[in-house]
């Protein structure tokens, strides 16, 4: 295959990325500058050289397919080669966002086993070009067992409108966006000037009418006023959570494709990504309080190599991170036996934890919840707060019956199961949580124990799987006795060492 460029459109989206990073002294430079002023014109001198930079690096880039590797040719003054064999691509994903799907265009990016960075990136490509150049890597000359080519994709699950507004009704993805607008405007001093501008007279009113209550006794009305806009909050946010789950998961499919499975979805940024069932590692099926009064759950999966945190040049939405945004339990399970053939769901066995789990949970929770009692008191002691006695006293005995009560349903529900090469556990009391893990991609084992948890006869068991998430653990299980604890260990250790005797065999061959 002869050298190839990108799209003739490539410099745009080039530009824009280049835009993303200067867009705050661009709008600061448009919107207070004057237009008298000299220095508005010679600022946007930055703009033209921003666009001829990106021509340069759009022309630069080049690839070329070889027999047994991805050439890629890229830089404008500092020149970069890359040699991709074949063998380490283990998957090719799309990416395309409203400007790609208006131009005609897409990203493609060939991700390898070790995860992390995609080992390319092209952007952009024509379609045409992008489904030759993947025909080519997943059928072509020297093609490896890694990417297999496309064949007829068998549909396993879609989501119709009705499953996305359910989708949407039990996320929290509305909370978590007016999170991020409102450290946005703590961030900003001119967006903080301009709100509060706006929501003086608001406030004004607010506290007046407050005052005026008070002085009456109508404290019924102050109640009845607060819950009414706690609840018109509350469907707000449901309905930003529903707006977010159309356009993320707009035409949700997911589909079998010999050994690879496909996912794609998006209503504005249309992305295509998957993953090799034999580089699937580990599973966390989720029930929420509101899942399970509306009868789903949400399957999500983590892909040996691939890195799930920000950071990592891959973008949120590009990886394979789930299999169900949203799913009947009986779905769920299916999906499952697909990857997991040796699990059998209803044949499970579930062993519970340690019986003295409760009484740890419960000391777990005490630990963080008598000093904000202790500062509690100290304030109403030292501003002298008229907090009656028998109320005081009503609350705590509330607040403790309600970690009683919580411990108590977390050490019920939680155990531990296995079947043949895979090992669950599950926890949670509002919000429930199955963990599944291949234990032949174990590549890290722990046991831990506090002081408290030796008092107890406890040991606390860790494990780790190829390139995982570097801030929690794929297993993480609590609250075993040792004797299960060991066995455990013991039972898993062989997994670890199985890569191990392998790297070594391979070592000793090519020696």
């Amino acid at each position: 295959m002869s050298e190839q460029r990108l799209h003739p459109l490539s410099w745009l989206f080039l530009l824009g990325a280049t835009l993303k990073e200067i867009a705050l002294p661009l709008a600061a430079l448009l919107f207070f500058g004057h237009k008298q002023d000299s220095w508005v014109l010679w600022g946007g001198l930055p703009l033209l050289g921003a666009g001829a930079w990106a021509a340069l690096r759009a022309f630069s880039y080049r690839y070329q397919l070889g027999e047994s590797e991805l050439l890629v040719r890229d830089g404008v003054l500092d020149r970069t080669q890359r040699h991709i064999p074949f063998a380490r691509i283990h998957n090719i994903s799309q990416r395309r966002k409203l400007a790609h799907r208006l131009l005609g265009v897409t990203e493609l990016r060939l991700e390898s086993a070790a995860g992390g960075k995609p080992e390319a990136v092209l952007k952009v490509l024509g379609l045409d070009a992008a489904a030759a150049l993947e025909a080519l890597l997943r059928g072509g000359h020297g093609r490896s067992a890694a990417v297999a080519p496309a064949g007829a994709a068998a549909p396993l699950l879609t989501l119709p409108p009705g499953e996305i507004l359910r989708l949407g009704l039990v996320s929290n993805r509305g909370l978590l966006m007016a999170g991020v607008l409102f450290g946005v405007v703590m961030q900003n001093r001119f967006l903080r000037e301009q709100l509060g501008a706006r929501m003086e007279a608001p406030a004004r009113w607010l506290g007046g009418l407050m005052q005026s209550q008070a002085a009456t006794g109508h404290w019924s009305n102050l109640a009845l006023g607060a819950l009414l806009t706690l609840a018109m909050a509350f469907v707000l946010l449901r309905l930003l959570s529903v707006l977010l789950a159309f356009f993320r998961y707009h035409g949700f499919t997911l589909e079998r494709d010999g050994e690879r499975l496909l996912a794609r979805h998006g209503l504005l940024t249309l992305v295509r990504s998957g993953a090799r069932l034999p580089r699937l590692q580990s599973w966390t099926l989720e029930e929420g309080f509101l899942q399970r009064r509306l009868g789903r759950c949400r399957l999500a999966v983590t892909v040996a190599g691939a890195r799930h945190e920000h950071g990592h040049g891959t973008e949120p939405g590009a990886n394979f991170t789930e299999l169900a945004p949203i799913a009947t339990p009986a779905q769920a399970h299916a999906l499952l036996r697909l990857c997991l053939p040796a699990l059998d769901w209803d044949a499970l066995r579930w062993r519970p934890l340690h019986p003295a789990s409760a009484a740890r949970r419960l000391i777990g929770q005490a630990r963080w919840v008598l000093p904000a009692l202790l500062a509690g008191a100290a304030l109403d002691a030292g501003y002298g707060w008229p907090l009656p006695p028998a109320l005081l006293l009503a609350g705590c005995a509330a607040l403790a019956a309600a970690m009683l009560w919580h411990a108590s349903a977390w050490a019920r529900f939680a155990a531990i199961a296995e079947a043949g090469d895979v090992l669950l556990y599950r926890s949670g009391v509002w919000r429930r949580r199955w963990h599944i893990l291949a234990t032949p991609r174990l590549q890290n084992l722990s046991l831990y124990s506090s002081p408290l948890d030796r008092r107890l006869g406890m040991l606390h068991l860790r494990a780790d799987t190829q390139g995982g998430s570097r801030s929690r653990h794929a297993l993480d299980i609590p609250c075993l006795d040792r004797a299960t604890a060991n066995a455990l260990r013991a039972r898993l250790w062989p997994a670890l060492r199985r890569p191990l005797d392998a790297e070594n065999s391979s070592m000793q061959s090519n020696a």
